[in-house]
């Protein structure tokens, strides 16, 4: 007879271990064509990859700010104005699509991270749904750990940058 899982923490874990290997393999992908990409020497501007954004995707990035959160936190932001700013513009410009992605900072193990930043953006995520954006344009939400960062210091003004969750357009990634 198989044994089920029937712990909380175990299911949690089991839901990490998916979700690093998920994120490993997408990376690998992603390092294999910006190496791809990297070798080609004569790619010009007007070659790129990707197409330019959309106008919604544009005024999406210039208008919605970044939420930060304290160490080791998700259901409590430092900056509860940029939510309720985001969430408020996001109501009133119903064009656009778009993802939540949640991170965390370099200290703590993978998999506890990657819990914690996807719990932070399920935060963000609920935040926004109760200031009247449509669960529908959300397409995407989930939390990238401490993979990604966005600078490489090890001070507490560098780890509070990656406490944070973004919400992009999902044609700017």
């Amino acid at each position: 007879m198989r044994k089920v899982v029937r712990n909380c923490c175990s299911r949690i874990i089991a839901a990490s271990f998916l979700l690093a290997v998920s994120v490993f393999l997408c990376s690998s992908l992603v390092a294999q064509d910006s190496n791809a990409t990297m070798s080609q020497e004569s790619t010009t501007v007007s070659q790129t990859k990707f197409p330019p954004l959309s106008p919604q995707a544009q005024d999406l990035i210039q208008n919605i700010k970044a939420i930060y959160f304290p160490f080791n936190i998700y259901n409590r932001v430092t900056n509860p104005d940029a939510v309720q700013a985001d969430g408020s513009w996001l109501s009133q410009n119903t064009g656009s699509k778009l993802w939540i992605q949640g991170y965390a900072d370099i200290r703590g193990d993978i998999f506890y991270n990657l819990v914690l930043s996807y719990r932070r953006a399920q935060h963000v995520k609920q935040n926004l749904i109760k200031s009247g954006v449509d669960e529908s344009r959300i397409q995407f939400a989930t939390g990238w750990g401490k993979l990604y960062p966005v600078c490489n210091a090890t001070d507490d003004s560098c780890y509070q940058q990656q406490r944070r969750v973004d919400i992009v357009p999902p044609d700017s990634m």
